[in-house]
């Protein structure tokens, strides 16, 4: 029942649309309802007594009320479409927008293809339900209980015998939806599995192509396909064990209305055209007991997605704006970080981590592969909050920093470049939308990006694959250095930016981005000493707590593991 509370909260602001819908099917379902007694009337007035002066304003009304239901039956179809895509427009825009508030906690936990599935099939099952199930329901309801007080003033013998099978078919349904609602939402389930191994495989090809895995994926997808299938005809044998039970008890009323009718006529008891009347009801009144498996399976489908969306909805976001956000009056790129402590889970990655990076200095970040290095950075944006200690920038807690501004003041160049599937410029702008060429350009320069880009066959026009294939890995990587470049932040993030260039790009980049790092406080994370050994403060992790800190005059002669890291760099280009 709360799921369905909060289904109508999302169609509340269309209720004076949906009352005129539904005020619109009222006048169709009165027009069937006057339908069979203008038919008795035909046939006791205009066929027994020959009173043929009726049959053309009889036959004139019948046509009028076709007319008037087909006119009120096309507007309100065309009036609860409307009202369906503006409730799924809102629900699928407010839920987008949602998703994009969430932490990264939740992407950790939650596959894409599994969202895209809430995002398309699910929505859709809702779409369905405010398109036809309100109507469908509203429809079944009121032509029941209309045709049955009908029925009652012209026969109420032959209404108490239809209404015996009522009882019966109602338990039927109450057995059928205690069962089909499990299967259902095994099936959604199941959609968004097989959608996200989809989705994975289809993003990730060119591993599956480049390791031969193909036959594997197929079989695996196979595997995945078949559960589905398995599912679906589980749904399909509670369905077909109940529906034909339930049409064949719809199905006697008829015969019982013959029979019970006849000898109603031979005790003088019924006319005919009463018969012919009540008869005209027997479809009003067996049809929406016929109807009433399809409403509980639409129904039930349709309270399955919107759990599932509304698990989505209710996914709080974790990190939220305070509720008195504060900003320094200048961003400078003072950053400290004071006995911060951070963990994933019971999983501790960060340990006491204390230091101070003043305006303009160049602090880099070294250590092993998973040592904390990339946790480390992506907290000063405030994707993700401490466990304990603080993070302040000029001078404020992160904690306390009004998001958005904190962010654009954070311009990060990420250890998996990713790029959208469109230009370079747009890629490149994208920080900034409303950045003319120029700037694009100059950001290009920095970022040693300006020549290949010159060379692309639509220069800084050229549309990129899906998450930038078609490029290089150093072309992708300087293109996403260029993209940080050109938003002018305070505070430069650069987790492994030049790993995937060339010694000699490398320099030059580093050259350009000279001038650039003067006036911004930059966090490099990198392995080649070459990258850091400029660096104002080089911090050492390992195993999630800083080992050693300083220049890199200081930790060579500290003799530590910067120097035997430093080391082994040189024995290795001496061997090559």
């Amino acid at each position: 029942m709360d799921t369905i509370k909060r289904i109508v909260g999302l169609i509340s602001p269309y209720k004076r649309k949906i009352i005129l819908g539904l005020m619109l099917q009222l006048v169709v379902i009165l027009t069937r309802l006057i339908t069979p007694y203008v038919t008795k009337t035909v046939v006791n007035d205009v066929i027994t007594q020959m009173n043929m002066d009726l049959l053309l304003p009889l036959c004139g009304a019948l046509l009028g009320l076709t007319l008037l239901r087909g006119i009120c039956t096309f507007i309100r179809a065309q009036s609860f479409e409307r009202i369906s895509q503006n409730a799924i427009w809102d629900l699928r825009t407010g839920l987008y927008a949602h998703l994009e508030e969430l932490p990264h906690q939740f992407y950790d936990k939650h596959r894409v293809g599994e969202i895209m599935s809430r995002m398309t099939g699910d929505i859709e099952g809702l779409r369905n339900l405010f398109a036809n199930g309100i109507v469908t329901v509203f429809d079944n309801a009121l032509l029941f209980f209309g045709a049955l007080i009908f029925m009652m003033t012209m026969s109420w013998q032959v209404t108490l015998m239809i209404l015996m099978m009522t009882p019966i078919i109602a338990a039927l349904a109450w057995v059928f939806r205690k069962k089909i609602r499990p299967a259902f939402r095994d099936i959604r389930e199941q959609n968004a599995v097989l959608n996200t191994r989809t989705q994975e495989n289809l993003a990730g090809i060119h591993v599956v192509k480049a390791f031969a895995q193909e036959a594997y994926e197929e079989e695996q997808f196979r595997k995945e396909n078949q559960e589905l299938f398995n599912l679906n005809m589980k749904a399909t044998w509670i369905w077909s064990n109940f529906v034909p039970f339930m049409d064949l008890l719809g199905a006697l009323c008829t015969p019982i209305t013959l029979v019970g009718g006849a000898l109603l006529i031979a005790n003088n008891q019924m006319d005919i055209g009463t018969l012919v009347g009540v008869t005209g009801y027997i479809w009003m009144l067996v049809n929406p007991m016929r109807q009433l498996s399809n409403i509980i399976n639409m129904l039930t489908q349709a309270v399955t997605s919107a759990e599932k969306l509304f698990y989505y909805v209710d996914f709080g976001a974790a990190i939220k704006e305070p509720e008195n956000a504060k900003q320094p009056a200048e961003y400078q790129g003072h950053v400290v970080f004071d006995h911060v402590n951070f963990s994933y889970g019971d999983h501790p990655v960060l340990k006491d981590i204390c230091l101070e990076a003043k305006p303009g200095e160049t602090i880099a970040v070294m250590g092993a592969t998973g040592s904390g290095k990339s946790t480390l950075v992506t907290l000063l944006g405030r994707f993700y909050d401490v466990q304990s200690g603080s993070i302040k920038i000029d001078g404020i807690d992160v904690k306390e920093h009004s998001l958005k501004p904190l962010r654009r003041q954070i311009g990060y160049v990420m250890q998996e470049t990713f790029l959208f599937s469109d230009t370079i410029a747009d890629n490149i702008r994208y920080g900034d939308p409303g950045a003319d060429m120029e700037r694009v350009k100059r950001s290009a320069k920095v970022a040693q990006a300006a020549e290949f880009i010159e060379h692309m066959p639509g220069s800084y026009e050229t549309v990129v694959g899906e998450r930038g294939l078609g490029l290089s890995g150093g072309q992708k990587q300087r293109t996403a250095i260029a993209r940080a470049v050109l938003i002018d932040p305070k505070i430069l993030v650069l987790d492994d930016s030049t790993s995937a260039v060339d010694m000699e790009t490398e320099y030059q980049i580093q050259q350009e981005l000279k001038e650039v790092l003067k006036n911004r406080t930059t966090f490099i994370i990198a392995h080649r000493i070459s990258s850091v050994k400029n660096a104002d403060q080089i911090l050492v992790l390992d195993n999630g707590a800083i080992v050693e800190r300083g220049n890199h005059k200081e930790l060579m002669a500290q003799g530590g593991i910067y120097y035997q890291m430093v080391m082994d760099q040189m024995a290795s280009a001496v061997k090559v």
